[in-house]
């Protein structure tokens, strides 16, 4: 049974890893680094150990972003099992261990120092699935300590429980609230209960992940589930970052202050450049005339420029060569001399 579900979380890997990695095709790492640990890329900032070329120093940019690669084909930062990287949204998907009770002796909470990221309020949910279970997600910064949570009754209703439903039958959920890191996770059941059958389990996943079942209040089948970290670089924001030496935003790129991490800033090429924009090359130049990304009537009326494009009309003709003002043949008149 072990066997059969380290086969299914790998599939689910591989299957989350192509799907990113249609969206966002290119990983730039430094020089003499690893470009990818099995099917994950490992984009810069973040890294794996130093660089094979002499005095080159490391992979990463800080600290937080340095990762390890197991056996060449398992990712992790920390001791989390790292999926995706995304420089684009500037997020990292790790996997997290569920919290469990299933009595007095046996339960289990689990802790994640997040060590400057954050648990992305906009891409996961906290849940609890349970009989008269309840489950709170407590988060510490700055000496700081705030919690939220949610509970779940059955009342007799486990026939009445919908398949793919969370609305606090056998299944609850609530929202993230933001900026939450250094986080523990517990669960917990309501003492004297005569329904609850399994064990409580309490966890923070990736939006669109998980799917209820009622089969998962007798034997729940997950010890671990994706979540998404937000990630910034830094610990200042745009203005007071810009023209210091650890600046990392670079050429053809653009400094944006993030709100949902509360400190820090990401960097995002600029429009009409792709790449990765924390890489000492900086982004590249987006030919817009070899793909759809141009308002020309066609690519050979398409002249590609550096951060832009222009349309022409060729030699005879005249207009903008745009799909909406078009090319237009010069009226020829002849001339009669008498």
């Amino acid at each position: 049974m072990k066997q059969n579900t380290n086969l299914r979380q790998l599939c689910q890997i591989l299957m989350l890893t192509i799907v990113f990695a249609s969206v966002e095709s290119f990983s730039t790492s430094l020089a003499g680094c690893k470009n990818t640990c099995g099917h994950v890329k490992v984009p810069f900032p973040f890294g794996i150990s130093n660089s094979s070329i002499p005095n080159q120093g490391p992979c990463f940019l800080e600290e937080k972003f340095e990762l390890t690669c197991e056996n060449d084909t398992k990712l992790v930062w920390g001791n989390l099992q790292v999926s995706n990287i995304s420089i684009i949204v500037g997020q990292v998907e790790v996997w997290f261990f569920v919290s469990s009770y299933c009595d007095s002796k046996n339960n289990y909470y689990s802790t994640l120092e997040t060590d400057g990221f954050s648990i992305s309020r906009k891409e996961n949910k906290f849940l609890t699935v349970g009989c008269d279970s309840y489950g709170y997600l407590n988060s510490v910064y700055n000496q700081e300590t705030y919690s939220t949570g949610c509970l779940t009754r059955c009342n007799g209703n486990r026939k009445r429980i919908e398949n793919g439903t969370c609305s606090g039958i056998g299944c609850c959920q609530v929202d993230i609230p933001p900026m939450m890191r250094n986080i523990s996770i517990q669960a917990f059941d309501f003492d004297n209960s005569t329904e609850r059958a399994g064990c409580s389990n309490s966890f923070v996943v990736k939006n669109g992940f998980y799917n209820f079942n009622v089969s998962h209040l007798d034997k729940f089948p997950h010890t671990e589930l994706p979540l998404i970290l937000d990630w910034s670089v830094g610990s200042k924001n745009c203005k007071a970052s810009k023209g210091e030496d650890d600046y990392a935003c670079k050429k053809n790129s653009d400094c944006v202050d993030v709100k949902n991490i509360g400190f820090g800033y990401q960097c995002k090429c600029k429009k009409g450049y792709e790449g990765n924009p924390y890489h000492p090359d900086g982004c590249k130049d987006v030919d817009e005339c070899k793909t759809s990304n141009h308002t020309c009537i066609s690519q050979d009326h398409c002249r590609d420029m550096d951060g832009s494009y222009e349309c022409f009309c060729p030699k005879g003709q005249y207009g903008n060569g745009t799909l909406a003002g078009g090319c237009h043949k010069r009226d020829v008149i002849t001339m009669v001399v008498i």
